[in-house]
């Protein structure tokens, strides 16, 4: 099965519980909010100034993940017919929109890297923001039926946890994200998508699998979580 993804290492990092390698990822596209697919804003080209202020990200997946906002890439990639699944999920979209030149692009930890100063910020808890992030939505899923058709979408259908492995790790995911608010605008989106996609298009897990990982190679955050839930996802997919 080729495997494109759209999302974050929630997503991605599903692949590497694999064993079979029944999945064959064809590309992955990270830090790059929905928000900023809509047709009108894809529309919109940066100078190059802007694009060479991208040198002063040091990784170049991080740079390259950057560009790729840049250029809304994901609306290319669907509108390819060269995969059978497009994973999305929706935690990229915690980050608020900062514009440029007009365009709006995600203020990712990433973009913040290259020194840009933008025009204005968009909060990601604005009505704006969920307003932007529904017609990127719209386009997205219209070019994906466009090319392969919807039934390639598959919608992660994740939440934040505040529950950790290790105790007091639970504690600090508390006290630093608010869990709360993203899971409640994380419910709003995922309505939306339902509303669109049939029951089979969304993917979810136990709750109980939802358990971050003290000692996740990235590092501990609300939806960084045990092997558990990778494994679990890989046998829904191999099914």
């Amino acid at each position: 099965m080729r495997a494109k993804i759209y999302g974050g290492c929630v997503s991605r990092d599903i692949l590497n519980f694999d064993e079979a390698e029944l999945i064959k990822l064809v590309s992955y596209n990270a830090r790059s909010s929905l928000a900023t697919l809509g047709s009108n804003n894809a529309a919109k080209n940066i100078s190059k100034k802007h694009y060479d202020s991208l040198l002063n990200i040091e990784s170049k997946f991080q740079r390259r993940m950057v560009e790729s906002d840049f250029n809304n890439q994901i609306l290319e990639s669907a509108g390819k017919g060269d995969y059978d699944l497009l994973l999305i999920d929706f935690l990229v979209d915690r980050f608020h929109l900062a514009e440029i030149e007009g365009k709006l692009v995600t203020r990712s930890v990433e973009f913040l890297r290259s020194g840009i100063k933008p025009d204005r910020v968009v909060n990601t808890f604005s009505d704006q923001y969920l307003k932007l992030w529904k017609e990127g939505v719209d386009n997205l899923f219209n070019t994906v039926n466009n090319t392969v058709g919807l039934e390639a979408i598959r919608i992660n259908k994740v939440y934040w946890t505040s529950v950790a492995t290790n105790p007091q790790d639970s504690m600090m995911l508390n006290e630093k994200w608010d869990i709360e608010k993203n899971n409640a605008k994380l419910d709003a989106m995922y309505e939306y998508v339902e509303n669109i996609l049939p029951s089979s298009s969304i993917i979810e897990v136990d709750k109980n699998l939802l358990v971050a990982d003290s000692d996740h190679k990235w590092g501990l955050s609300p939806f960084h979580f045990t092997d558990d839930y990778y494994r679990r996802m890989v046998k829904i997919f191999n099914a």
